[in-house]
């Protein structure tokens, strides 16, 4: 399957009518209960979207072999089971003649629901009633029945090698036709050489795996051929005779499911992953942003981000990407403005490791960075950056701070703090001036806990000196 264009590793999802652009569902994110009418639409041309499948990847039918196997046995497809067996027990006369007819033809258009709704990956069973309903579906199988089984009969006068000729080629593309008959519901499609074609080398090698069971599945019926047999072993001969058929069944539907997307199959399945409102809008932002930005159209990706921030002013990943945007922009005032608010915003909720990594990205990009008009924020975040070993970086932040803000009520905090840097970096002679500037202006923090513990590895370190 095509990959998506702007998220190489992702399936598309997606396709555009107007550009014809393939889009994973984290450029088009959100499901049925988040569209509108007449969405999705093409971020980039507004056309509308086509939906190609969700992209995951589909298990191979035969690691679904329990599934597969234990499917007859849930209800309600196991009353349907005890009904096929109880009325080849009752097999006497004329009543439990036509009984017996009504229940083999509710189990055959049972079977064409199963390989539809397991080609949906809907491994629950449907009501029997549902195929009471289907009487068209019948029609059609019959129908589908009689071309491929019948219409060789009439080449028998002219070559009876042609005749057996085309009888083996229609049980071999039977298990092909039925699936395509289930899945479409179209005589038409069923009938198709070329879907045939196209179905049996899309399977490979497992579709000789599926027609050995739909085989034994035709053969199963001669179980109960015995007439003189024990109601007990007719009543088990038929039981398993339909389990049989509805595990053939399950098995086309299962194949059907993996090579979906090959065979250019959704079976209608629901479009996207539908989530909350909030989650939508951020992700519809995110994703719409994301291929702005990769088709250089900059300043509608900041417009989209934006928007995205006036409902969600607090999500992290919106700040980033506004954050990015206005240094590819070259927006500087918003750009530190940004940085500044996004750096305060990661300290006042807790995420320091967000603050420290957000401010050395942002350092990469602009050296000699600081807030220099907020001396606050300057000791907040070397704080978080002195604690995980960022020293450097942290005394950057610092270096100066009382010419900056000469009134900052933090002043002989964020001193004691650049003194414990310049220690941990060897810097005693600079330590010891700052400590001493501090005692002598803010002994508050020069005889705080942090204060003492800095000037207890100040003796250490100049005794050793």
């Amino acid at each position: 399957m095509d990959a998506c264009s702007y998220h190489a590793r992702k399936s598309t999802s997606w396709v555009c009518e107007g550009c014809n652009k393939p889009y994973c569902t984290q450029c088009v994110p959100g499901g049925e209960e988040n569209f509108k009418a007449g969405q999705p639409r093409c971020p980039l041309c507004s056309q509308r979207l086509e939906w190609r499948g969700d992209g995951l990847p589909r298990l191979p039918f035969w690691q679904r072999s329990r599934e597969i196997l234990g499917y007859p046995l849930k209800l309600p497809a196991l009353w349907l089971l005890l009904a096929f067996g109880a009325a080849n027990v009752m097999l006497s006369n004329m009543i439990t003649a036509l009984f017996f007819l009504f229940v083999s033809t509710l189990l055959s258009v049972y079977a064409m629901l199963v390989i539809a709704d397991v080609a949906r990956d809907n491994w629950e069973p449907p009501s029997p009633m549902d195929g009471i309903s289907e009487g068209g579906l019948l029609f059609r199988q019959l129908g589908l029945m009689f071309v491929l089984f019948v219409g060789p009969f009439l080449f028998a006068s002219t070559s009876m090698v042609l005749a057996f000729g085309l009888l083996a080629l229609a049980a071999f593309i039977l298990p092909a036709a039925l699936m395509l008959l289930a899945v479409s519901g179209s005589l038409l499609m069923a009938l198709n050489p070329l879907r045939w074609l196209q179905l049996i080398l899309t399977v490979g090698a497992s579709y000789l795996l599926l027609w050995l069971a739909v085989m034994a599945v035709t053969a199963a019926p001669a179980l109960l051929e015995s007439g003189n047999a024990m109601p007990a072993v007719v009543f088990v001969g038929a039981f398993f005779s339909a389990y049989t058929t509805l595990v053939a069944a399950a098995m086309m539907g299962a194949m059907l499911n993996e090579k979906a997307r090959q065979l250019g199959l959704t079976m209608d399945e629901e479009r996207g992953r539908s989530l909350s409102q909030e989650d939508y809008e951020i992700a519809e932002v995110l994703g719409s942003a994301h291929i702005y930005a990769q088709e250089g159209r900059l300043e509608e990706a900041l417009k989209v981000i934006n928007r995205g921030l006036a409902s969600a002013p607090l999500h992290q990943e919106l700040n980033w990407r506004r954050l990015r945007l206005l240094k590819l922009l070259h927006k500087e005032g918003p750009w530190l403005e940004h940085l500044a608010r996004f750096v305060r915003q990661q300290l006042g909720s807790g995420n320091a490791g967000t603050a420290v990594q957000i401010w050395l990205e942002a350092s990469q990009q602009q050296s000699g960075l600081r807030f220099e008009d907020d001396p606050a924020l300057c000791l907040s975040l070397s704080k978080a950056l002195f604690e995980r070993g960022r020293f450097r970086e942290a005394q950057q932040l610092l270096v100066n701070l009382h010419q900056r803000a000469p009134q900052f009520k933090g002043l002989g905090e964020a001193y004691m703090l650049l003194a414990r840097l310049y220690l941990e970096q060897g810097s005693t002679a600079t330590a010891n001036r700052l400590v001493s500037f501090v005692k002598k202006h803010f002994p508050g923090d020069h005889d705080s806990e942090d204060g003492l513990e800095t000037v207890a590895l100040l003796t250490r370190l100049q005794a050793h000196s």
